[in-house]
């Protein structure tokens, strides 16, 4: 889901820029899913500490998908860490950090960059943690995103005008009250467990737009039941490494 306002959008989460303020982040959030939205729906929205969530408007979300121009670029922490100041003429420039290796190759200023990453406060000022960056195609891609905007701001208005949930995406698949997060913590590989990291895996094979379906990928991770991959998705949905895209019940990886 996304919003347009018109102003004036891989296991990291073990890894985090130095003097980042986590506060926001001592208790896990109920919203999941990412939120495609512009520059100033970032930068204006607020933290509320009761649904530990960023607000604006109608709108619940802590992970998002940006697109613009990339204006300035600076390196630190050994080349490993790249801060980049993005414009999308929505507002003021948002600040992007992003831990990466040195096997790509390096996005330079007056680059358009496609961006999901959770939001952060630091210093007072929100500011994207990158997930995953990647150079845009084509320019129809930054037009069909404004056009997402647009569209998906009038739903998530009317969903809350008939007192729906708004937040960016309800995936509640809890049953019989259990905790949607209290997955096995042994064997864990890369800050996943194994039934994250094959979930994560097989969503990174997606090739079509709808992705798979909690069905689908239940048939093709036959060594874990239903349960396990309902909760591996819920996990990983609300760190940001997938999104549901036709329903509730189909995904993708953030970084395909």
């Amino acid at each position: 889901m996304a919003l347009w306002e018109q102003g004036g959008a891989s296991g990291f989460q073990q890894r985090k820029a130095g003097g980042e303020n986590d506060s926001n982040n001592s208790q896990r959030s109920s919203v999941k899913g990412v939120l495609t939205c512009t520059i100033a729906t970032i930068l204006k929205a607020k933290h509320s500490e009761s649904d530990n969530c960023f607000v604006y408007k109608h709108l619940k979300f802590n992970t998002c998908m940006v697109m613009g121009l990339i204006r300035e670029v600076n390196h630190e922490v050994n080349g490993s860490l790249a801060t980049y100041q993005i414009d999308d003429h929505s507002g003021d420039l948002l600040e992007v950090k992003w831990w990466h290796d040195d096997s790509g190759e390096p996005l330079k200023p007056l680059t358009y960059v496609k961006v999901i990453g959770q939001v952060k406060v630091f210093a007072g000022k929100a500011h994207l943690v990158a997930h995953h960056i990647s150079k845009m195609q084509s320019l129809n891609e930054l037009i069909a995103h404004s056009i997402e905007c647009i569209h998906a701001s009038i739903s998530i208005r009317k969903l809350g005008e008939n007192g729906t949930s708004t937040t960016t995406n309800n995936n509640n698949n809890n049953q019989g009250g259990s905790n949607p997060f209290s997955q096995q913590t042994s064997n864990i590989s890369n800050g996943f467990t194994p039934v994250q990291n094959a979930v994560l895996n097989l969503l990174k094979t997606v090739t079509t737009m709808a992705g798979y379906s909690v069905i689908e990928i239940c048939k093709q991770l036959k060594q874990f039941n239903e349960n396990q991959v309902k909760q591996a998705l819920e996990f990983l949905s609300g760190e940001g490494h997938i999104y549901s895209t036709t329903d509730d019940d189909h995904f993708r990886a953030a970084g395909n």
